[in-house]
């Protein structure tokens, strides 16, 4: 640790600083952690006497006390002491605030301001911070609903923790009811396997007694379709990515000389066959395409029906399934069957496809508080598009909108709602807002730097890292991402150079290491604080994408939007601070004219 850190409270001083000022006070940091002393000046008339001002540069200086206040001078003081800098300002500002400065302690570390009710859980740990729900959201994990309900909102609008704490409702409240039937009655479902770990572990802070706890299944939809498929099958289902099966169907296209490619092929099959669970040729033809680009004539769809139908049955004989095929799968099994929970809570259900949905429905019986659904169509980072009420299930006036975030800040929100640019679809065709939606957080602004090169980025954010870990953040608490796994490596390097350890995203258990990844990762996660990396032109949206696109503009919004999407879930991930760095031209996802 460097002999000049930073007192927590000046985080927010910081980010309002010009670039210049802050490089400069980040050379004098960088100068104390090499090894060298601060020249500090003592203040004339000062009502503390251990104040002291640094100079930052020639007009500016910065104000500093020593951590251990134990009656010697700072200059008197061991050589291993360290300081903490308050403030930075214009000389003879400075002077004036360090004249007048009192002896007292700093803060513990940085934290958002917030309402009173929420002050007890923002002074807490971060753990616990994670399974906390605000006291006005108990009544929507312990009421009583005739049948499934939607819980929608924005970011930190406390969606999973509701998601976590309705689990932990029903798992006691079925102990209670039927103490001899002690099989898992309640599935809480979400996206992808990060996501599943750490609802499993915050379900253990819920749920401490075991008994009660099994009751609970935490799973991956895939995880789920994968074990009621292996069940009743006598080999193990093997999965092939959407990105390997497109590339497998554009060799066979290409032999088979089709004007199709292989993407189109894989994303007709997933988006419209499967999604409208179709089975004859005559559906396919009649059938509405909403959503995709392509018009397809029903000469053309023929052609297509034909393709798609032999392309799959060459997986089924090679033993190859793709996820929503497999959950389509799992559906027609648990049709057949008894289902196997008595409640289901899905977390992160805007990304969920159409297969999946047919499935859940399958594995829990229609009846009251059957499906607890809670998501948020601004968050979608998947092609699906969904309609509960086309798939049975029936949300109508059990449905709720959550308009106050209390796990983001407002100046996080206020810089990431910008990027989305336009209402998303919702769950039911409709049209889903965030008009009205605030925040009852206050901190720091958002923190955007633009560098002249890779290694300059990579050198302040190591910077930037160092001045949240010197603020008191623990380093579990912190996360950096970049768009691809190239921008990843280079953050892992330089870190790990700087003597920072790290850590994959998912990687949930690992206490003392800053949490690195790509932006997908960072989604249905909570940090306190939130680096992105590389958010520049040409990394994002990627050039692979775009030109995917080919020309069409209707193709390319799609994509833009997927990227907008995804950079507004990798910004809202912040409770506390967030910093966002790119070389030369930023990406036009983040500037006025993009």
């Amino acid at each position: 640790m460097s002999a000049l850190a930073i007192a927590p409270t000046f985080l927010s001083d910081f980010s309002h600083l010009t670039p210049d000022l802050q490089l400069d006070t980040l050379a004098v940091m960088r100068a104390c952690q090499a090894g060298e002393r601060p020249e500090l000046e003592p203040v004339a008339d000062a009502a503390d006497p251990h104040v002291r001002v640094v100079s930052i540069s020639p007009d500016w200086s910065g104000v500093v006390v020593p951590e251990a206040r134990d009656g010697e001078c700072p200059e008197d003081a061991a050589p291993g002491a360290r300081y903490r800098l308050l403030t930075v300002r214009p000389r003879d500002e400075a002077l004036r605030f360090a004249r007048d400065l009192r002896p007292e302690a700093p803060a513990a570390d940085p934290r958002p301001s917030g309402p009173p009710e929420l002050a007890g859980a923002l002074g807490a740990p971060f753990r616990q911070w994670q399974v906390t729900l605000h006291p006005d959201q108990h009544r929507i994990t312990e009421a009583h609903y005739n049948g499934a309900v939607q819980i929608t909102g924005g970011p930190g609008t406390g969606k999973t923790v509701i998601a976590l704490h309705r689990a932990a409702h029903l798992a006691r409240r079925d102990a209670a009811d039927r103490p001899d039937d002690l099989r898992e009655s309640v599935l809480l479902t979400t996206y992808n396997r990060a996501l599943a770990q750490s609802l499993a572990e915050r379900l253990d802070q819920l749920l401490p007694d075991p008994g009660v706890r099994a009751r609970v299944r935490v799973s991956t939809i895939d995880s789920l379709a994968r074990s009621v498929v292996q069940a009743h099958s006598s080999l193990p289902p093997r999965m092939v990515g959407r990105d390997e099966l497109a590339r497998r169907w554009r060799a066979l296209a290409l032999a088979d000389g089709l004007p199709f490619s292989g993407r189109f092929l894989v994303d007709e099959w997933e988006q419209v066959i499967l999604a409208k669970d179709l089975e004859l040729l005559p559906q396919y033809i009649r059938c509405e395409r909403s959503g995709r680009v392509q018009h397809l004539a029903p000469e053309h769809r023929r052609q297509v029906w034909e393709t798609v139908r032999r392309y799959v049955g060459a997986m089924r004989v090679e033993g190859l399934w793709s996820y929503p095929q497999l959950a389509a799968e799992a559906a027609r099994v648990l049709r057949r069957g008894a289902p196997l929970f008595r409640h289901a809570v899905v977390d992160e259900a805007q990304d969920l496809h159409p297969a999946q949905w047919r499935m859940l429905r399958a594995a829990v019986p229609e009846g009251p508080d059957d499906l607890f659904i809670v998501g948020d169509p601004h968050q979608r980072v998947s092609d699906n598009r969904v309609s509960l009420a086309s798939l049975g299930i029936n949300v109508r006036g059990r449905g709720q909108r959550l308009r106050v975030s209390y796990r983001v800040t407002q100046e996080i929100l206020d810089w990431s709602m910008r990027v989305l640019r336009r209402p998303a679809l919702g769950m039911d065709d409709n049209a889903d807002t965030l008009a009205g939606y605030r925040s009852l957080l206050r901190g720091p602004e958002p923190v955007v730097r633009g560098c002249a090169d890779r290694a300059e980025e990579l050198t302040a954010l190591g910077d930037w890292v160092r001045v949240w870990l010197e603020a008191g953040v623990e380093p579990e608490e912190i996360a950096v991402a970049g768009r691809n796994q190239w921008v990843v490596r280079g953050i892992a390097k330089e870190l790990e150079a700087r003597g920072i350890r790290t850590a994959p995203l998912e990687d949930a258990g690992r206490t003392g290491s800053v949490r690195i990844g790509t932006m997908h990762r960072l989604k249905g996660r909570e940090f306190r604080c939130v680096a992105l990396v590389g958010v520049s032109d040409h990394l994002l949206p990627p050039k692979a994408a775009i030109e995917a696109a080919e020309g069409d503009q209707v193709a390319l919004e799609h994509v833009l939007q997927q990227e907008r999407t995804l950079l507004f879930v990798a910004c809202t991930r912040a409770r506390d601070a967030l910093y966002v760095s790119h070389v030369g031209r930023p990406s036009r996802l983040i500037t006025a004219d993009g």
